[in-house]
């Protein structure tokens, strides 16, 4: 989350953006926009977390309600979509016009006229949609594989075998993708609004529908206890993605502003870099009881991520102000918008400094947690930091 908060702060406010050769950008840029791009780490982990206290739930008797509360989560990450789309997300550059398509919010703040963006915004990915569609899918995958007495090895099957076909299969989204436009152009909302789920920028079900798939093997496996499987199997799946990704990164011009045969390999590249980054984790610290102690900073902007992730923009364009009247011209270069990105992540500590206090009232966590005690789900989500609670289980 503090990453991107720094570069969705330094690549968005950066002024000659429009200037950069998008059919062969600088390396830096290309870094940094993967790095701005790596949202799909939140889909595996969510799925790595959500798939093991879904096996705890079910092993305990809970039945189809653990299910219903995770197809409720849906629903309200659906929900928060639009609304980060339109009003309070990160804007677009129309390279075309030379213009930013700005959100309602980050327009009202720097004056421009522009008002609530064009129609085509309600056809855009998010990530917010895509964690909340893995959830579902996902989760009633796991509840017929969970449920009943359990074979252990067709689950991890049937999850890797799906996970890799879909990262296979997604390839299709090059040809897909031309299609959906075609949708919006015509004026077919439905069909629009079906491709803005599954092949539109910047978090389509195709293929980050593998991740989830992938990150709830890891899950199932941390919960099992099958250290053994996380390295004979998860490892050297993680380095093959790593390595297919390179193949067909290496061999194609380098892209950033569209969805074709580099988007995908990258994708690929990608989802071996997490599947390596947290089954490593997992194996080198956590089973050793030394990683959360020194983390305390990152621990607050876990606990509060869907609401930074919501306020980012907001807080960023309020502190773009203040900087263009101290610092005129920051935005020219990359690195004072580097700068500029570190300081937003430095704010941001701040105001979670003084937060934690209270126990992030007021948060979007804080109401998350309200809501769902309402219907039957507890959580200790907020009370490991408000008050220290035990470990536990955490929804």
């Amino acid at each position: 989350m503090m990453f991107v908060v720094l570069f969705h702060a330094a690549i968005y406010n950066f002024a000659n953006i429009h200037r950069i050769d998008l059919g062969n950008p600088p390396l830096l840029i290309v870094l940094m926009s993967f790095m701005a791009l790596w949202g799909g780490v939140f889909i595996v982990y969510s799925m790595v977390v959500n798939a093991r206290m879904l096996a705890v739930r079910l092993e305990d008797g809970g039945g189809p309600q653990p299910v219903r509360h995770l197809a409720y989560a849906c629903l309200a990450y659906l929900g928060l979509h639009y609304p980060l789309n339109i009003f309070l997300g990160r804007w677009n550059v129309d390279f075309i016009n030379n213009r930013p398509v700005m959100t309602f919010v980050a327009s009202a703040l720097r004056q421009t006229g522009q008002g609530l963006p064009p129609i085509s915004e309600l056809f855009e990915g998010s990530s917010l949609a895509t964690i909340g569609l893995n959830l579902l899918i996902v989760s009633l995958l796991l509840y017929k594989l969970l449920s009943g007495r359990r074979d252990a090895r067709r689950s991890y099957w049937v999850l890797g075998s799906l996970g890799v076909a879909v990262m296979l299969f997604s390839f299709v989204r090059v040809s897909a993708y031309g299609v959906f436009m075609e949708a919006q152009a015509s004026g077919n909302h439905l069909l629009s609004l079906a491709g803005s789920f599954l092949v539109a920028n910047p978090y389509p079900l195709l293929p980050y529908l593998g991740y989830g798939l992938l990150g709830a093997l890891v899950g199932l496996l941390i919960h099992d206890r099958r250290p053994d499987l996380l390295k004979r199997v998860i490892l050297p799946l993680g380095l093959l993605f790593v390595l297919f990704g390179l193949f067909g990164m290496t061999r194609l011009d380098k892209t950033i502003s569209k969805p074709d045969f580099f988007w995908q390999f990258k994708t690929n590249f990608e989802l071996g870099i997490f599947l390596l980054m947290i089954s490593g984790t997992y194996l080198l610290l956590e089973r050793r009881g030394r990683f959360l102690g020194a983390l305390s900073v990152p621990i607050w902007f876990s606990r509060v991520s869907l609401t930074i992730y919501m306020l980012e923009t907001t807080l960023s364009e309020v502190l773009r102000i203040a900087a263009t009247r101290l610092v005129p011209g920051w935005d020219q270069t990359i690195n004072g918008c580097l700068t500029f990105g570190a300081c937003n992540v430095l704010v941001w500590v701040a105001i979670l400094c003084l937060w934690r206090r209270s126990g992030f009232r007021y948060s979007l966590e804080y109401f998350w947690v309200k809501g769902f005690a309402r219907v039957g789900k507890k959580s200790t989500k907020l009370l490991l930091v408000a008050a220290k609670a035990p470990p536990g289980p955490v929804g």
